[in-house]
């Protein structure tokens, strides 16, 4: 059996260090880090987990809740790098059903009851969710998956979050649509509150402002809201279509709702529409989307979440409020 000894002598750094990596990975350099690891995955090792509880007093265990629908199409391939990704650290991913908010804020103070969860990580986030309010409350480590939108408090660094930059992803994708000659561009988005539809939004109207192919006045009147299910974009899309019926390329907010403008249109219809995802549906109907860097948000979750666990015991340990609050960007994949 490969114990740390052998991982440290492979590596050619000390059991400490290696015991760092696995318990407190900040204090540890990235190049000797990224040593170690080689080691560990080279070797097959795997820290023996009871020892390793019963000697710290914690269960080594992230939570992410799991709805029975209504999670973004990203969240298969985002739970299974989130897997991958705490099994580098000795880490486990303890899955909760959540039902909605207040059946998640129930499991929440069932596991925390039970000392079962080190650390919960939050994704589907909402405007004024009230599952951060909980867990800031009950002095819980967590991490957001998206944005704490419309929360206050009076200390960010409470909020340790990870999202992806729907701006700077949905204005590089109008700017593109311009740059291959779109200028009439419509824009199919979430009713509010939504802040992630929001922050969307905001990209597409910048894009469209900037290149002066619209003024403020009459941005409103290029787009519709709908709610985010295939039949409420086949209906959205005809809406938009009567009031602006001269639309060359109409921007969604999800792969979903581009989903149902993309069947709604005639076959060969001269109208682009794009999505963000790139979910399967973008694939097979071949309509360009933005897809979200999944293994890059796992990563940047769990190494987040090890700090707020080390740092639940020694606040020195967590590193600046910067470090707590990634912004990632979306790759645009055309078709």
């Amino acid at each position: 059996m490969v114990s740390i000894k052998d991982v440290a002598r492979d590596a050619g750094v000390s059991p400490q260090t290696v015991s760092n990596y696995f318990n407190n990975p900040s204090i540890v350099m990235q190049r000797t880090r990224a040593k170690v690891e080689e080691s560990v995955t080279r070797l097959h090792y795997t820290p023996n987990a009871s020892a390793r509880r019963l000697r710290a007093q914690r269960s080594y265990t992230l939570a992410a809740g799991i709805a029975p629908s209504g999670y973004s199409q990203i969240f298969d391939p985002l739970l299974h790098a989130l897997v991958s990704e705490a099994d580098k650290h000795g880490l486990r991913i303890m899955l909760y059903k959540t039902d909605s908010k207040a059946d998640e804020i129930h499991q929440f103070a069932s596991l925390v009851s039970g000392g079962d969860v080190d650390c919960f990580i939050l994704t589907d986030t909402v405007y004024e969710d009230p599952r951060i309010s909980w867990l800031v409350k009950h002095h819980q480590a967590f991490v957001l998956f998206g944005r704490p939108w419309g929360q206050e408090t009076d200390d960010d660094a409470k909020l340790a979050w990870v999202d992806v930059d729907g701006k700077r992803g949905i204005s590089e994708l109008t700017q593109k649509l311009i740059v291959t000659g779109h200028r009439r561009i419509g824009f199919m988005g979430w009713p509010d509150p939504s802040g992630t539809g929001a922050d969307r939004y905001s990209g597409w109207e910048q894009a469209l402002l900037t290149a002066k192919l619209s003024t403020q006045r009459e941005i409103a009147t290029l787009r519709i809201d709908s709610e985010d299910n295939i039949r409420a974009g086949q209906i959205a899309c005809g809406k938009l279509l009567e009031r602006q019926p001269d639309l060359d390329a109409i921007v969604c907010v999800s792969d979903t709702l581009a989903t149902g403008a993309h069947t709604f249109l005639p076959p060969h219809c001269p109208i682009t529409i794009t999505g963000f995802d790139n979910t399967s549906s973008a694939q097979s109907l071949g309509f360009t989307s933005l897809e979200q860097p999944t293994l890059d948000i796992a990563h940047e979750l769990v190494r987040i979440a090890v700090e707020r666990i080390n740092g639940s015991e020694d606040p020195s340990l967590v590193r600046d409020v910067a470090s707590q609050h990634v912004l990632l960007a979306p790759k645009i994949i055309v078709r």
